[in-house]
């Protein structure tokens, strides 16, 4: 299966559709006071790094790398299209994310997802993030895994992080 990864800065209908399907399916899974979902309209005007995965030119997948004002550098939004899981496309679209924090020098990134999302916290955690407490906005959620990968070579050498 040919995938291509690219960055794109608009929500175009497509990507908005796949992301409905995103909200639908965690929907699905948990109650409303534990869906964490980030509105599309808050991440288009945060800074946000968009990658989506398209087959021919169709999207299949997605992710996106936020920077808030605060100092958690977020991963939201990885999603496939269910027909197109086990080709290894979260992992390409993963290693864009990872490959946008270490080239703007970012000395972590976090992330939150659902417990009842066993098949991505496998992907995370082969990813080398951990678990952690909750962080940022987000309050305690029992329903709710809360991550952080350490960047380390984005060190400087006295040991300052750049962000």
């Amino acid at each position: 299966m040919n995938i291509e990864i690219c960055q794109t800065d608009r929500f175009i209908p497509e990507l908005i559709a796949l992301i409905s399907q995103l909200d639908a399916y965690q929907e699905a899974l948990y109650p409303d006071e534990s869906n964490h979902a980030e509105s599309i309209e808050n991440l288009a005007q945060a800074t946000t790094f968009i990658y989506i995965a398209k087959r021919e030119e169709s999207i299949v997948g997605c992710a996106m790398l936020t920077l808030p004002e605060t100092a958690y550098p977020e991963v939201k939004r990885v999603f496939v299209n269910p027909e197109y899981r086990g080709h290894g496309i979260a992992s390409l679209l993963m290693t864009a994310i990872l490959e946008k924090a270490n080239s703007l020098k970012l000395a972590n990134i976090y992330l939150e997802t659902g417990s009842y999302q066993p098949e991505a916290i496998r992907l995370y955690k082969r990813f080398g993030f951990e678990l952690i407490p909750q962080f940022g906005h987000y309050q305690y959620d029992p329903l709710s895994i809360y991550m952080m990968k350490s960047l380390t070579a984005n060190q400087s050498a006295n040991g300052e992080t750049y962000r």
